[in-house]
């Protein structure tokens, strides 16, 4: 049988997760004491539920009275409620650069990884050498550990991911954890034509706005703006930590949007689904108590948890759930160990990994090269599967980030705004 070709395209997307107005604004979500009703709470304040988080007292609840901020002021002052928050709706969103990568990657040569054929350029890129991983694989691959990302799901047909992912779940439409899920039928055969058509492997595009509108040529077509997010993260962890288990959780539509309510459901799901690490490659500016105490909950499971600094290229303060100081919050590097120009920095920051011409896997069995500290994370979480795998004592993964290599003195002006410097997985594993 031929092999299958593989393409690759280049994409620069820089994902970070902004607030939006929401047309559920009477939406809010309520964590009740132990012991107390939500019976007399629903009586007193004339709530309704609309769902409960499994084994918690957490409710996304529904106000019909006009003045929402009044009873959520009320509740917030009532003896009985622990929490109450208005449930705040976010998405992805993504900019561009353009770039020239004909002359950079081979995007023709496949190689064997770990029972799959995969791009070699994706298997032996300069990242991974970068931060060790391809010679620490003789003592750790991450295998036995599963590893949880809150995303936009997954290619669950990708040739690279198939074997080592999980059934996961979806907090969007409660079908699957596939990206295509969730595309209506028109657009996922426009998609699919439009993959199929790109026959020459030497053929590089410059995304200018995400990959589904160049996919579609650049055209009118609505097309959904994150597709492919969630299966290049996933592929980021797979090059790192190539045996581990990996978990989609789709907490975010097509369209990159979700609400905060969704994103603690994400955590809570994955804790019920046995996960090791979280990965969270998305941040916001709107806190949420709800979702700190969620991860909170997560970290006292012995449970690692990593997200993005965030790609404004600012202090990374007051980007959540990053700057929880509960998490490890990571920024980016390019290949020469010096800050992301887009990356944010900053006392939140734990530690930093590459996120730069980062490839990795795209829906349609491709690969895409890719920008943003969603992508830098990843690097980290697959890291901490790798350390979890072989060094059960340590539940969080610590070494990573407490080993990592210092680059102050490679960005002047940035000394102690990037955290303990880049992982190094040699370091972490205290091997030669």
């Amino acid at each position: 049988m031929k092999a299958r070709r593989a393409t690759l395209f280049c994409i620069i997307i820089l994902f970070l997760a902004a607030p939006h107005s929401s047309s559920r604004g009477k939406n809010l979500i309520l964590s009740l004491k132990d012991g107390q009703s939500f019976e007399t709470i629903e009586r007193n304040y004339a709530i309704r539920k609309i769902r409960l988080l499994p084994n918690t007292q957490t409710f996304l609840v529904g106000v019909d009275d006009p003045d929402t901020r009044t009873i959520l002021t009320r509740l917030q002052n009532d003896a009985s409620v622990a929490g109450a928050e208005e449930d705040t709706g976010f998405s992805l969103n993504s900019t561009t650069a353009p770039v020239d990568l004909t002359s950079l990657v081979d995007a023709q040569t496949m190689t064997t990884f770990y029972g799959t054929n995969v791009l070699r350029a994706y298997a032996d890129q300069p990242a991974l050498d970068l931060i060790r991983a391809s010679r620490v694989r003789g003592i750790s691959t991450g295998a036995a550990i599963k590893v949880a990302y809150i995303d936009t799901g997954v290619d669950p047909f990708h040739p690279a991911l198939q074997p080592w992912l999980d059934p996961g779940v979806d907090l969007v439409a409660n079908r699957t954890s596939s990206e295509w899920d969730g595309l209506t039928q028109s657009m996922a055969s426009l998609l699919d034509q439009s993959m199929a058509s790109l026959l020459d492997p030497r053929f590089f595009f410059i995304l200018d706005q995400n990959l589904a509108s160049l996919l579609n040529g650049g055209g009118s077509t609505a097309a959904p703006p994150a597709f492919g997010h969630g299966t290049m993260v996933a592929g980021v962890i797979h090059a790192v930590a190539p045996e581990a288990r990996l978990i989609p959780i789709k907490a975010f539509d097509v369209y990159g949007s979700t609400t905060t309510f969704t994103v603690v459901q994400a955590v809570n799901q994955a804790v019920a689904l046995g996960a090791d690490v979280i990965n969270m490659s998305f941040s916001t500016t709107q806190s949420s108590d709800a979702l700190k105490h969620a991860i909170d909950a997560a970290k006292n499971r012995g449970i690692s948890v990593v997200a993005s600094a965030g790609n404004d290229a600012r202090d990374a303060v007051g980007y959540y759930p990053g700057a929880y100081g509960n998490i490890w919050g990571v920024a980016a590097t390019d290949q020469n160990d010096r800050l992301a120009s887009f990356s944010n920095y900053g006392g939140h920051v734990a530690v930093t990994a590459p996120g730069t011409f980062i490839i990795s896997t795209a829906p349609g069995g491709r690969y895409a090269a890719a920008w943003g500290t969603s992508f830098s994370a990843p690097m980290v979480t697959g890291a901490i599967a790798v350390v979890k795998s072989v060094r059960p004592g340590q539940k969080d993964g610590q070494s990573v980030v407490t080993e990592a290599d210092k680059i102050d003195q490679l960005n002047p002006g940035f000394g102690g705004k990037l955290g303990h410097g880049r992982i190094n997985l040699q370091s972490a594993l205290n091997v030669k």
